[in-house]
């Protein structure tokens, strides 16, 4: 069993975990490398060199939300009110996502109404927004929130991968 002690030690595996990673969660990539690679390292390790190697694009930021519900809300308050679509490393943002994390961030405290209106907003390099023209149906854009059950038997996290 490898286990990795310095950042010299992950290059070899970057390309076969940046596949996996794209396609599976961290905890079945990390039993993935243990089992089929003999490649151990904590949940940390792993964190760091993902950070590393900005593959942490996967799930959105609270950042990133708080960026969304500011500029929502400084368009809402426009005369006249506009809708606002948004669109997150090229991929849409469903609405409901947005509202829901409003939801929790508030109830624990995490941001605070006055922050939300404050109308400083952060700047997002791969935030995009617009005002939609027609209903947008984001339920055919769950294919980008599923990632395979590495337990099913007809899985094979290496079918796309090029060695």
């Amino acid at each position: 069993m490898f286990r990795p002690t310095k950042p010299e030690d992950w290059e070899p595996y970057r390309e076969l975990i940046t596949h996996l990673y794209t396609c599976m969660k961290l905890k079945d990539v990390m039993e993935e490398m243990q089992n089929n690679h003999h490649f151990k390292a904590t949940e940390k390790q792993y964190k760091t060199q993902i950070k590393k190697w900005n593959l942490d694009t996967k799930y959105t930021k609270a950042s990133e939300y708080i960026a969304m519900i500011k500029i929502q809300r400084l368009r809402e308050a426009e005369n006249p009110p506009k809708q606002t679509r948004f669109a997150l490393r090229g991929r849409p943002v469903d609405p409901k996502d947005i509202t829901r994390f409003e939801k929790r961030a508030l109830k624990k405290g995490m941001i605070k109404e006055e922050d939300l209106n404050d109308g400083n907003i952060e700047e997002i390099e791969e935030l995009a927004y617009d005002t939609p023209t027609e209903e947008i149906d984001y339920s055919a854009y769950a294919a980008y929130t599923y990632y395979p059950d590495a337990s099913t038997s007809d899985y094979d996290p290496y079918a796309d991968y090029q060695y």
